[in-house]
């Protein structure tokens, strides 16, 4: 099984310890697997994976990662990352902008080099600055920091994903449907949980 999806199944662990101690807190433990098929049914069904039956909680996570996800990564700095199939890259918009295959959702990234003048507290000061009353706490996971806000009257949804290194800094932003939102939450924990840098050749 590759790391991605290794990284996969342990995201869904975790969402599902978090669900069990905040939202049914009755649960037994011997449900965890039964629970952790009905997480990954519910993005398989978000996918062209029709067939299921006899899968286990593994091989779903294999089917869903295959059918669902594609890989971007920046030759520069060595940057990488899994995300969702449904979005397409357009070429016109600069190349570095996505739009979803029903035309209601954004993904776009921005990739940079620094020599350490950037800093995780430089960077907190300005997101506090651009999101007011933003704490940054549990904001992070795999290096990565999570910002999520409304917009348009509650109608949109913006997360935006900064990934920083002592070399090099990167900048997601997807922008997507209220409606959709327990759908692209699921995504968003995938991509965090499968970025990773190449960057010990920048200078």
């Amino acid at each position: 099984m590759s790391r991605f999806r290794l990284l996969f199944l342990i995201t869904l662990i975790v969402m599902l310890a978090v669900s069990s101690v905040s939202v049914k807190a009755e649960t037994a433990p011997e449900g965890t697997e039964e629970q952790g098929l009905d997480e990954i049914q519910d993005l398989i069904e978000m996918s062209d994976v029709k067939d299921t039956e006899g899968m286990s909680l593994e091989e779903m996570t294999d089917a869903f990662a295959d059918a669902s996800m594609c890989e971007y990564m920046d030759s520069v700095t060595g940057f990488s990352m899994q995300y969702p199939a449904i979005f397409q890259f357009d070429e016109s918009m600069g190349g570095l902008t996505a739009v979803s295959a029903d035309g209601k959702a954004t993904l776009s990234i921005e990739n940079m080099t620094h020599e350490g003048s950037l800093t995780k507290e430089i960077l907190m000061e300005a997101i506090k600055l651009e999101v007011p009353g933003f704490n940054g706490k549990d904001a992070e996971t795999n290096n990565c920091l999570r910002v999520t806000r409304n917009e348009d009257q509650d109608k949109m949804i913006q997360t935006d994903l900064y990934y920083l290194t002592d070399k090099s800094f990167h900048h997601i932003t997807l922008r997507y449907p209220s409606d959709q939102e327990s759908t692209y939450s699921s995504y968003i924990d995938y991509m965090i949980n499968t970025m990773e840098t190449n960057d010990s050749e920048l200078g």
